[in-house]
Protein backbone atom coordinates (compact mmCIF):
# COMPACT_ATOMS: atom_id res chain seq x y z
CA UNK A 1 0.00 0.00 0.00
CA UNK A 2 1.20 3.49 -0.88
CA UNK A 3 0.35 6.66 0.19
CA UNK A 4 0.69 10.48 -1.56
CA UNK A 5 0.77 14.03 -0.65
CA UNK A 6 1.24 16.89 -2.97
CA UNK A 7 2.49 20.25 -2.19
CA UNK A 8 3.90 23.23 -3.61
CA UNK A 9 7.71 24.16 -2.93
CA UNK A 10 8.60 27.24 -1.65
CA UNK A 11 12.49 27.20 -3.34
CA UNK A 12 13.83 26.02 -5.75
CA UNK A 13 13.64 22.42 -6.68
CA UNK A 14 17.42 22.75 -7.21
CA UNK A 15 17.92 24.22 -4.09
CA UNK A 16 15.78 21.53 -2.37
CA UNK A 17 17.59 18.58 -3.12
CA UNK A 18 21.03 19.83 -2.62
CA UNK A 19 20.09 20.70 1.12
CA UNK A 20 18.18 16.99 1.09
CA UNK A 21 21.91 15.38 -0.13
CA UNK A 22 23.22 17.04 2.87
CA UNK A 23 20.56 15.85 5.06
CA UNK A 24 20.55 12.21 3.54
CA UNK A 25 24.22 11.95 4.67
CA UNK A 26 24.16 13.08 7.99
CA UNK A 27 21.00 10.76 8.96
CA UNK A 28 22.49 7.61 6.86
CA UNK A 29 19.60 7.67 4.53
CA UNK A 30 20.11 6.84 1.18
CA UNK A 31 18.81 9.71 -1.38
CA UNK A 32 19.18 9.26 -4.95
CA UNK A 33 17.58 11.96 -7.56
CA UNK A 34 17.42 15.44 -9.36
CA UNK A 35 15.05 18.37 -9.57
CA UNK A 36 12.74 16.22 -11.37
CA UNK A 37 12.57 13.05 -9.82
CA UNK A 38 14.03 10.68 -6.95
CA UNK A 39 13.79 8.56 -3.95
CA UNK A 40 15.02 8.64 -0.36
CA UNK A 41 15.20 5.47 1.65
CA UNK A 42 16.29 4.26 5.24
CA UNK A 43 15.04 3.77 8.71
CA UNK A 44 12.38 1.67 6.97
CA UNK A 45 10.49 4.25 4.94
CA UNK A 46 11.36 4.48 0.99
CA UNK A 47 9.65 7.51 -0.60
CA UNK A 48 9.74 8.73 -4.00
CA UNK A 49 8.98 12.23 -5.14
CA UNK A 50 8.08 13.57 -9.18
CA UNK A 51 8.37 17.65 -9.27
CA UNK A 52 6.61 18.99 -12.01
CA UNK A 53 6.96 23.23 -12.21
CA UNK A 54 6.18 24.41 -8.83
CA UNK A 55 4.27 21.01 -7.30
CA UNK A 56 5.77 18.05 -5.88
CA UNK A 57 4.21 14.83 -5.51
CA UNK A 58 5.83 12.84 -2.28
CA UNK A 59 4.76 9.06 -2.48
CA UNK A 60 5.49 6.61 0.53
CA UNK A 61 5.87 3.16 -0.75
CA UNK A 62 7.09 1.82 2.50
CA UNK A 63 7.43 2.56 6.16
CA UNK A 64 7.46 0.93 9.29
CA UNK A 65 4.37 -1.22 10.19
CA UNK A 66 4.16 0.45 13.89
CA UNK A 67 3.74 3.89 12.30
CA UNK A 68 0.09 4.69 11.55
CA UNK A 69 -0.23 5.94 8.17
CA UNK A 70 -2.15 9.13 9.32
CA UNK A 71 1.26 10.04 11.27
CA UNK A 72 3.28 9.66 7.52
CA UNK A 73 0.49 11.63 6.00
CA UNK A 74 0.53 14.35 8.23
CA UNK A 75 4.25 14.89 8.16
CA UNK A 76 4.36 15.10 5.15
CA UNK A 77 1.95 17.79 4.36
CA UNK A 78 3.66 19.72 7.05
CA UNK A 79 6.95 19.80 4.68
CA UNK A 80 4.56 21.60 2.11
CA UNK A 81 2.57 23.93 4.65
CA UNK A 82 5.33 25.70 7.13
CA UNK A 83 7.98 25.92 4.28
Amino acid sequence: MTRSVTGELKEDPDVIVQKLYKMAQKHDVEFQGDSATGFAKGKGFHVEYKVEGTMCTLTVTKKPMLIPWALVESQLEKLFNNG
